[in-house]
C-alpha cells in the first residue's frame, strides 16, 4: 500500500509545517490498517514536494496561482536552499517511522518558472511502528537500512 501527499516546498519550511506533514503521513499509515485490525504487509508513504523557482524577473499571474506572492517572497522561499530545507526537514521528521529515501524529478522551465519535484519515500513501515502509532505508544527504534 502506498499513500501519497503533495506539499509545496514553501509550505514545509518551519517546524510546525513539517510537523503537519508528519501528522498527515501518520494518519495515512493508520488508515492502512484493515477493519479487522490487520496491518498490511508493506506500507509506504510518498511525499511529493513541488518546487517552483522564479527563473526570470516577471511571471504572469495566470502562470501560477499566487504568482505575485512568489515575486515578493520568491527568492527567499523558493531558492534551492528552501527546497533542501523542506526535503531534509521531512526526512528528519519521518525517519523515526522507517527507512527513508529521497530523489528529484526536474520538470524544466516554462513561462518564467523552473519546476522540480523532490520526493521523500518512507517505508516499509514496520508492524511495531504502526502498532505504536495506533495506540499512541512510544515509537520503537528504527534500524537504518
Amino acid at each position: 500500500m502506498a499513500e501519497f501527499k503533495a506539499v509545496r516546498t514553501s509550505h514545509a519550511q518551519t517546524i510546525g509545517e513539517v510537523n503537519s506533514v508528519y501528522k498527515q503521513v501518520t494518519k495515512d499509515i493508520i488508515k492502512c490498517v484493515s477493519a479487522g485490525g490487520l496491518v498490511l504487509n508493506a506500507i509506504h508513504s510518498v511525499v511529493l514536494l513541488p518546487h517552483a523557482q522564479i527563473a526570470r524577473s516577471m511571471v504572469a499571474e495566470h502562470v501560477i496561482k499566487g504568482g505575485w506572492k512568489l515575486m515578493l517572497t520568491g527568492q527567499r522561499f523558493q531558492a534551492d536552499a528552501a527546497r533542501s530545507r523542506a526535503v531534509y526537514g521531512v526526512v528528519d521528521r519521518l525517519a523515526p517511522l522507517g527507512p527513508v529515501r529521497t530523489g528529484m524529478i526536474d520538470g524544466g522551465e516554462a513561462l518564467g518558472m523552473h519546476v522540480t519535484l523532490p520526493y521523500v519515500i518512507l517505508g516499509p513501515v514496520a508492524f511495531d511502528t504502526v502498532d505504536a502509532l495506533i495506540n499512541n505508544w512510544d515509537l520503537p527504534a528504527v534500524t537504518p537500512p
